[in-house]
């Protein structure tokens, strides 16, 4: 309760004051803190105020011991991007300033450090008591800055758009010097890494971890009129049934501002980018992709105990995609080639395949785009291969497959481990599926969407997935994602 007054002294002092949903972070003691918050929820105030700014004067506290060390107390602040972490930045560099402390310049710090604000080069740092307290803006695109001595603590600004391994390679190991502290503010990017760490929060057998999901009209400062789910479920409903008027809005309190997000974007985007839910109909469809777990350099393996196949899209003025597959004994997934060629029949299409060597030998079975037989059945003649049944379905069911493959196989095990490796590898070759794996993604507004399958993603960058799609699905039928995750979870518990 101490600590909880004497915070609450130096933001009034620092001209700060939290709204309620911002003290609720502030109370918890917890060393690692996952905020989940909506647009202009405060997140960047979290950032500077929570512990940053507390930590300048434990640092003048602790100055003697510190300097005695020989080492000095560094944080920070880690961004997608230098102008993601600038925000934080700013904060607290107006809140010293408010408060008159005694910035280091370059001369006035130890070892060349000092207090610079440039946000053009990135150059943003913070220096106090000769460079005892070091505060430094990082940028995850440049992962060899990432390196350091031990770090008292760091902010993750909008952290679900930085990799796992971000985390898992660089910070983590950093933290451990000192036992560090994290303070991870994002507005949700679906069910990825971040929403991993989210649950880590809620789970009662972590004492270490907390976390939280608040709406944007949490903030009272930018949304007066605030809003709740109660209000947003009634007016969506009075939307679909015909009768919404916006003469209705004085019986529903709902800020303007959210209103018109509210009637403007997707659900999902809507429930993600303002209400915090981690949903997962938006943005990127394929969230947990990551170049760095997922492409290597791979090579045939001619091992008959592994299986070789082929998968289609179909197209002409968009493209025909063949994807050359390979599937081990331990139903590793590995994508070795690609055939990806717009303007070309399936004729052409068949010719250039045997030309280029993308239908070995040990390639027998097709998994084809159902929706045009005839190609498939041209194909199957030419290249000698069965073509395989059971490739349609569902969009999402076949999204939720590549997804399967997309996990690691042991995410408990630290990062680097021989046997922490994903089911799906794609070989550095095959450069429009790793760019579509990334570019895929749903809408970002209702004019956007499918009025028939809202729910569906944008048709567009989907060849090679919707290729790798037909695969999984024909290959491993959609009852396999019970089944497998089933068994996968009893093989990690142990049974």
């Amino acid at each position: 309760m101490g600590a909880v007054l004497l915070k609450s002294a130096l933001y009034q002092e620092a001209d700060w004051k939290p709204h309620e949903a911002q003290e609720l972070v502030l109370r918890s003691s917890a060393r690692n803190k996952i905020v989940a918050a909506g647009r202009r929820f405060g997140k960047s105030e979290l950032g500077a105020y929570d512990r940053l700014l507390p930590e300048a004067f434990l640092t003048y506290r602790n100055r003697a011991a510190i300097e005695a060390s020989g080492k000095r107390w560094e944080y920070w602040i880690v961004g997608p991007e230098y102008t993601d972490g600038e925000k934080e930045f700013r904060k607290l560099y107006n809140a010293m300033r408010r408060l008159e402390l005694p910035f280091d310049d370059k001369r006035g710090a130890a070892e060349g450090i000092g207090t610079r604000y440039n946000v053009e080069s990135g150059d943003m740092s913070i220096s106090l008591w000769g460079g005892l307290y070091y505060v430094v803006v990082k940028s995850a695109k440049y992962p060899a800055t990432l390196v350091g001595e031990g770090l008292r603590g760091v902010v993750l600004s909008e952290a679900a758009k930085l990799k796992a391994s971000v985390y898992d390679k660089y910070i983590r190991p950093t933290l451990a010097d000192y036992r560090g502290w994290m303070l991870a503010t994002s507005t949700p990017e679906g069910k990825n890494w971040f929403y991993d760490f989210w649950q880590r929060g809620q789970d009662p057998n972590r004492p270490t971890w907390d976390s939280w999901k608040l709406p944007a009209w949490k903030n009272p400062y930018v949304y007066p009129d605030g809003g709740s789910w109660e209000t947003i479920g009634r007016i969506r409903q009075l939307i679909k049934e015909g009768i919404w008027d916006i003469g209705m809005l004085p019986d529903l309190k709902i800020d303007e501002e959210i209103l018109d997000m509210l009637l403007d974007l997707t659900e999902e985007r809507f429930a993600q980018e303002i209400g915090a839910d981690f949903a997962e109909y938006v943005g990127r469809v394929f969230k947990r992709w990551d170049e760095e777990w997922h492409v290597a350099d791979l090579q045939f393996d001619p091992n008959p105990r592994v299986f070789t196949c082929a998968a289609t899209d179909y197209g002409f003025t968009n493209p025909n995609v063949w994807l050359l597959i390979q599937v081990d004994q331990w139903d590793n997934v590995k994508v070795l080639r690609e055939y990806y060629e717009r303007n070309r029949t399936i004729e052409e299409m068949a010719s250039d395949i045997k030309e280029r060597g993308l239908c070995p030998p040990a390639c027998r079975t097709l998994y084809p785009d159902p929706e045009d037989p005839g190609s498939s059945k041209y194909l199957a003649k030419h290249l000698k291969l069965r073509v395989a049944g059971g490739t349609g379905g569902l969009i999402r069911d076949r999204i939720d497959l590549i997804r399967m493959g997309l996990k690691l196989r042991h995410p408990q095990l630290p990062y680097g481990h021989s046997d922490n490796y994903p089911r799906l590898l794609v070989d550095r070759s095959c450069v429009n599926l790793i760019r579509e794996m990334e570019a895929y993604r749903y809408p970002d507004n209702k004019r956007e969407q499918d009025r028939n399958a809202p729910e569906n993603p944008l048709k567009k960058d989907d060849h090679t997935p919707e290729s790798l799609g037909r695969f999984y699905m024909g290959h491993y039928g959609v009852g396999s994602l019970t089944k497998r995750e089933t068994a996968i979870s009893t093989a990690r518990m142990g049974r």
